[in-house]
C-alpha cells in the first residue's frame, strides 16, 4: 500500500511544477517585463528541440534494446556520457539560437531573453515533473484499489512504484528551481550572441556550459557516481556560474541599450 499522505505530496508537487513558471515571473517582475510571445515560444522550441528532434537522434544513435538497454552506456559509458551532455547542449542552444535570429526584429530587449527561458524551463519542470508525478499518482492509486489492470503488467505491483520519504519530493522541486535559473541564464547568453556584435562565441560557450551542467546527472545515469548529493553539486556550481555569467551580461546590454 502507499500511504495517501505521499499521494497528496506527489499531487502538491506536480501543482508546484506546473506553476513553477508563473512563479518565477512573479519573482522577477521587478526586474525584468513579461513577454508572452517569447514566453510561448520558449515552451515551443523545448517541445520540438528536446522532446521530438533530440529524442529521435537518441532514437537513431542510441538503439535502445526491447528491455531498454543501451548498448553504448555498457561499451563504453563515458561516450555515452559525452554523447548526452552534448546533445542536449547543441539541441536546446541551437532552439534558442534560431528563436532569437528568427524574433530579433520584433524583439530586442533583455526581457524577452528571460521570458523565453521561463517558458523553456517552466515547460520542461511540468513535462518531468509533473507527468511523473502524475503517473505515480496512478499507479498509486491503482495498487492501493488492487486495480485488475496490474495483472497485465510483468512486474509484481510492489515494485510499480517505491515509497519514499517527504524530502525526496522537494529534492524534485528544488532541482528544477535550479533548473529554472540555469535556462534562463542561458537564454541571456544565446540571446546576447545574437544581438551584441562580436560575441557570437557565446552560442557555442553556451552549449559546453549546458553540457557542463549535465555531466553529473548524466555520470549518476550510468552508474559512474553513485552519491546523489555531489550530482546536485555539480549541477549547482555550473548553474551558479552560469548565472553569473548571465548576470552580468544583463548589466552589460541594458548600459549599450541606455547609450543608444
Amino acid at each position: 500500500m502507499i500511504p495517501q499522505s505521499e499521494i497528496v505530496i506527489m499531487a502538491v508537487v506536480a501543482v508546484i511544477s506546473v506553476l513553477l513558471p508563473f512563479i518565477f515571473m512573479f519573482v522577477l517582475r521587478k526586474w525584468f517585463k513579461v513577454r508572452w510571445i517569447p514566453f510561448l515560444i520558449g515552451i515551443a522550441v523545448f517541445l520540438i528541440f528536446a522532446l521530438i528532434l533530440e529524442q529521435l537522434l537518441h532514437a537513431a544513435v542510441l538503439k535502445p534494446s526491447a528491455d531498454g538497454s543501451i548498448e553504448l552506456l555498457t561499451v563504453s559509458p563515458w561516450l555515452y556520457i559525452l554523447y548526452g551532455v552534448l546533445a542536449a547542449g547543441v539541441f536546446e542552444e541551437t532552439g534558442r539560437l534560431l528563436a532569437f535570429l528568427m524574433t530579433k526584429k520584433y524583439y530586442r530587449d533583455i526581457d524577452s531573453a528571460v521570458s523565453y527561458g521561463i517558458g523553456h524551463g517552466g515547460f520542461e519542470a511540468a513535462a518531468v515533473v509533473g507527468i511523473s508525478m502524475i503517473n505515480g499518482i496512478v499507479i498509486a492509486m491503482m495498487v492501493n484499489s488492487g486495480s485488475d489492470a496490474l495483472n497485465a503488467v510483468p512486474i509484481p505491483a510492489e515494485n510499480l512504484i517505491q515509497s519514499q520519504p517527504w524530502y525526496m519530493y522537494s529534492i524534485a522541486i528544488f532541482e528544477r528551481i535550479i533548473a529554472m535559473i540555469l535556462h534562463i541564464s542561458l537564454s541571456i547568453i544565446v540571446f546576447s550572441a545574437v544581438m551584441m556584435q562580436k560575441k557570437w562565441w557565446l552560442y557555442p560557450f553556451a552549449i559546453l556550459l549546458h553540457a557542463l551542467a549535465n555531466v553529473t546527472a548524466a555520470m549518476l545515469q550510468s552508474g559512474l557516481l553513485s552519491n546523489m548529493y555531489i550530482m546536485y553539486a555539480g549541477f549547482i556550481v555550473v548553474t551558479a556560474a552560469t548565472a553569473a555569467i548571465a548576470v552580468k551580461l544583463v548589466k552589460i546590454y541594458r548600459n549599450q541599450s541606455d547609450a543608444l
